[in-house]
């Protein structure tokens, strides 16, 4: 009896002591080459640990919320922009994740505390406050009337809020557990004593990461992370008709795999000049695919910029299947994901690099912006129903405007986050954030929206400042209803820091 006791003893000590040293702090000691759009939650969970570890020498602002934050400041150019035009030295931080809800901001709060912060920013938008999933799960459903219940339960399911799982199970627990079911009640409890269970899915996107871009071909990916491409280089990884870039020694003894389209090849070899400006080359592609490529051994005789041009291209609204997409840019090839780079790179997870996608809107009159806008995100869903969530939100703001407001589940959280941050004396900045003109069009004259203003102003006092800032920036500088181009985020950064370096004292 007494040997059974020490084995099972010792059996759960070890199954404690590797699952907290290797699952909950080793996988955090690799080095994260996973872009921003590609593991959110290892990256949001990465990045705290980064933060958590950083002695604390400034001031420390950090911006918390979802892909509406990230897509809308730039911590690089908010704290260059403070310290020219307010003699502000500060830190500026993300923690912030895409599908991010006040619900979640909220359990957040728990974790700021040991990082001192001197400044929350948190922009939020209308698709923060998941009121569309109201006329989803409801198609004959109103805001104003749906049973919370069934929201705060749809807003736990996994496909909805992963993080709770992941990163927030035990916050989760503690704060919505008695709306859950034995079967997921129980999975929260799992989650939280066991950080195998916890992490599983997603840190082996980090490990699959770092054993393709030093053994792999690097050409299945969701976001390019190589080098800068002169020409432009969409988020994808594709180039347009012409690409430049420098000839490194990774190049040179492996090559560089392109992937290559029917489209491209129409049925035909398309030609590619390769130039340096003193040696050229030609190559002929035949197949579809992922291509492996190879340089004239004189292109590494110096360090010159290497052009590529294409014969021809293709474009994406011709396309079909997985290729389809519905916009105008003409398409070269596909870049393997580190392409230029000698090593990849590393904790990239809240640096954001401009693409081609974000000058697409550059010089268009507003009637140009209005037809590409429909066509781009809302047209064809039967053939992209990867826009659904898009078609719901504009069908969930033209039919709220009916509605009276309520200031019910996300948006009592809202005012949970001001209370926090007052009663700490904390400054927290909430931004109603800007939205794009044409979708603000559909709801913004209602009572419904007013009314919601109204409910955002009064969350203010004491350390809590409220800024509504909603018809800022003009269409052009957004990519869809909410986030903004590189372009846009470019022209509110000045706007940004005006306002917050005036939140500290001179």
């Amino acid at each position: 009896m007494k040997q059974r006791l020490l084995f099972v003893s010792f059996f759960l000590f070890s199954l404690f002591a590797i699952d907290f040293f290797f699952f909950k702090k080793l996988q955090f000691l690799l080095p994260n080459e996973s872009p921003w759009n590609t593991n959110h939650f290892f990256n949001f969970l990465y990045e705290y640990e980064r933060i958590r570890k950083l002695p604390k020498t400034k001031k420390r602002i950090i911006i918390v919320g979802s892909s509406v934050a990230y897509y809308s400041i730039d911590a690089r150019k908010l704290k260059e922009s403070l310290l020219i035009d307010f003699d502000l030295d500060v830190d500026v931080f993300y923690l912030a994740y895409a599908g991010n809800s006040p619900l979640y901001v909220y359990l957040l709060l728990g974790w700021l505390n040991p990082l001192e912060p001197d400044l929350v920013v948190y922009p939020v938008n209308f698709i923060d406050y998941r009121l569309h999933r109201t006329y989803v799960i409801f198609p004959e459903g109103r805001n104003d009337s749906v049973d919370e219940s069934v929201v705060v339960k749809d807003a736990l399911t996994f496909g909805e809020a992963p993080q709770s799982l992941w990163v927030f199970p035990w916050e989760t627990l503690l704060e919505v557990g008695s709306s859950m079911d034995w079967e997921t009640w129980s999975k929260y409890v799992l989650s939280s004593g066991f950080s195998f269970y916890r992490y599983k899915d997603i840190y082996q996107q980090n490990l699959q990461n770092l054993i393709q871009h030093r053994f792999g071909r690097n050409t299945s990916y969701h976001a390019y992370a190589g080098a800068l491409i002169p020409e432009g280089i969409n988020g994808l990884g594709w180039t347009g008709q012409k690409f430049s870039f420098y000839p490194t020694e990774k190049i040179k003894n492996k090559g560089f795999w392109v992937e290559v389209t029917s489209f491209l090849l129409a049925g035909k070899p398309c030609r590619m000049q390769i130039s340096n400006g003193t040696h050229n080359q030609e190559i002929l592609l035949e197949k579809e695919g992922w291509v492996r490529l190879y340089l004239d051994s004189n292109f590494f005789d110096s360090k010159k910029l290497v052009t590529v041009n294409l014969e021809r291209v293709w474009f994406a609204n011709q396309a079909t299947g997985a290729y389809l997409d519905y916009h105008y840019d003409p398409m070269g090839v596909r870049l393997e994901q580190t392409f230029g780079l000698e090593e990849a790179k590393s904790e990239i997870q809240y640096e954001r690099e401009p693409r081609t996608e974000d000058f697409r809107y550059i010089g268009m009159k507003d009637e140009e912006y209005r037809k590409y806008f429909q066509y781009r995100l809302l047209d064809g869903l039967e053939k992209r129903p990867g826009i659904g969530y898009l078609v719901a939100l504009k069908l969930a703001k033209e039919r709220i405007r009916e509605e009276s407001f309520r200031p019910y589940f996300h948006f009592r959280y809202l005012k949970k986050i001001a209370d926090h941050f007052r009663e700490r004396n904390v400054r927290f900045l909430l931004i109603n954030n800007p939205e794009n003109p044409i979708s603000l069009d559909w709801y913004e004259g209602s009572k419904w929206y007013q009314d919601h203003l109204a409910y955002l102003e009064s969350l203010a006092g004491g350390s809590v400042h409220y800024w509504d800032i909603h018809r800022t920036l003009p269409m052009q500088g957004f990519s869809d209803f909410h986030h903004f181009t590189y372009v846009g985020m470019e022209q509110m950064n000045p706007i940004y820091a005006k306002r917050i370096g005036n939140l500290f004292p001179k």
